[in-house]
């Protein structure tokens, strides 16, 4: 499968931009300019926008960190520092602060949606085609919340509702680098992301024909993602619903050939069922030695899960990318994260037999026939326990589970302690440890003032 890359016009400004990124200096110090960029026609802007290897992209840090690989010792000894540190999850990832990926990214992605939505309020007569005009507008706004609701997952503890303000990321809406920059809060974070997704929603297409672009659809899936991260399950099962009223196709796996070295290779991106919106990690890591799933994770895929083999291959190696591609590590939204969201929701709304329904719907088509994929659970905690264990098999790789711990973690009945051992050596991740918040750049910090994030 091949993303394909849309020609832009680019001035030296910006290419020195992009090398400069590429190089690792900080993305907010290079103060880029929207006159940097020749973004003037309606075709200039979806070019922008539809620049995949750039706003489909997410980082890696979490995919390291999140406990569902296991490492190898041989294999961390060849790794970089920075990757090492981040499965050891050591207090200091980075000591050359050259890796600033997870925080460069997505600044870059909402440059690029500024200057999209500057320059088409700029257009008279809306570039003569209103309903492109109206696509590209809320196709902006969506990568905007997409590219700020990433950094909130990296640089932003989970939501906890007994704390009055936790700090968020800064919310950057001008293209033209800001004279100051605060990191807002966590709520407001949440907040600016929930609007700008409103915003967007009566301007798309209910389905996008292509996914790496948004959509209504693609919309509430992230809704839907950010209402459960901020414990409103009301408003979580709401968007669910609405975005499994566009389409909630399930692939069967047992109609998948289990001993294919790419399961999934029978899709790609765009024809893959499930897939609402396309989005691969900037570091793939499917199917490379060394990098196994991890053991109590592995064994927890009971006998008939056809996961357990589409999922890992015979070495464990992890080969279940929904791109069908091991260069495309997926890590979008896709209609089985939204069976979970919604099960989940109904049963910590005590609706107990409709999440139980909905979760039998889905895993009938993970599991052969002759296996048992759902007990009838009717007590609350066991169910969800369930419920969360699924979760996390199905969405093994995906790049969520990080956020998942974090907000798991702020209930006694579901928080989860990780350990792992190196070289003889324990390693621990505890409950609601500062490490689950990643280092803001250092030369962002000198240079803006931000609050740094500690991790000890």
């Amino acid at each position: 499968m091949m993303i394909k890359n849309h020609k832009i016009k680019y001035m030296i400004g910006l290419f020195l931009i992009l090398i400069s990124v590429a190089c690792k200096k900080e993305f907010l110090d290079v103060k880029p300019q929207k006159q940097q960029v020749i973004v003037e026609s309606l075709q200039d802007v979806a070019a922008l926008l539809d620049n995949a290897d750039i706003m489909n992209r997410t980082d890696y840090f979490r995919l390291i960190s999140d406990g569902d690989f296991y490492y190898t010792e041989s294999k961390l000894l060849s790794i970089s520092e920075v990757h090492r540190n981040l499965y050891l999850w050591k207090s200091d990832i980075d000591p050359t602060n050259f890796n600033n990926s997870p925080w460069d990214l997505p600044y870059q992605q909402i440059m690029y949606a500024n200057i999209a939505l500057e320059t088409l309020d700029g257009m008279k007569n809306f570039g003569g085609n209103e309903e492109q005009w109206k696509n590209l507008y809320g196709s902006a706004l969506f990568y905007r919340a997409w590219a700020h609701y990433q950094l909130l997952q990296d640089f932003a503890e989970g939501y906890d509702p007994t704390v009055e303000s936790q700090l968020g990321v800064p919310i950057v809406t001008n293209s033209t680098y800001p004279k100051s920059i605060n990191r807002e809060s966590l709520l407001e974070g949440y907040g600016f992301i929930n609007d700008q997704l409103i915003k967007a929603l009566p301007l798309l297409p209910e389905k996008s024909s292509i996914k790496t672009r948004p959509s209504v659809q693609v919309v509430y899936s992230l809704k839907a993602r950010l209402h459960l991260n901020v414990h409103n399950y009301e408003q979580a099962l709401l968007a669910s619903e609405k975005c499994m009223a566009i389409d909630d196709s399930i692939v069967d796996f047992n109609l998948l050939k289990l001993s294919d070295a790419s399961p999934f290779s029978v899709y790609n991106f765009n024809t893959h069922p499930e897939i609402i919106f396309f989005a691969s990690s900037n570091v793939p890591l499917v199917g490379i030695a060394g990098i196994e799933v991890e053991n109590q994770l592995y064994k927890s895929y009971i006998d008939g899960d056809c996961r357990k083999l589409l999922f890992f291959n015979t070495q464990r190696l992890y080969t279940g990318t929904y791109s069908g591609n091991s260069q495309y590590h997926f890590t979008g939204m896709a209609n089985d994260e939204i069976f979970l969201i919604k099960a989940e929701c109904l049963a910590r709304l005590d609706r107990q037999n409709e999440s139980l329904a909905v979760m039998q719907k889905l895993l009938k088509y993970r599991f052969e026939s002759k296996a048992m994929y759902g007990n009838a659970l009717t007590d609350k905690k066991q169910l969800l326990q369930w419920i969360l264990k699924e979760r996390q098999k199905e969405l093994v790789g995906r790049g969520s589970r990080w956020t998942d711990l974090k907000r798991l973690n702020r209930n006694d009945e579901t928080k989860i302690n990780l350990s792992r051992t190196y070289m003889n050596s324990s390693y621990a991740l505890s409950v609601n440890s500062n490490r689950y918040v990643f280092a803001i750049p250092e030369e962002e910090v000198l240079m803006s003032g931000l609050k740094q994030n500690e991790r000890n």
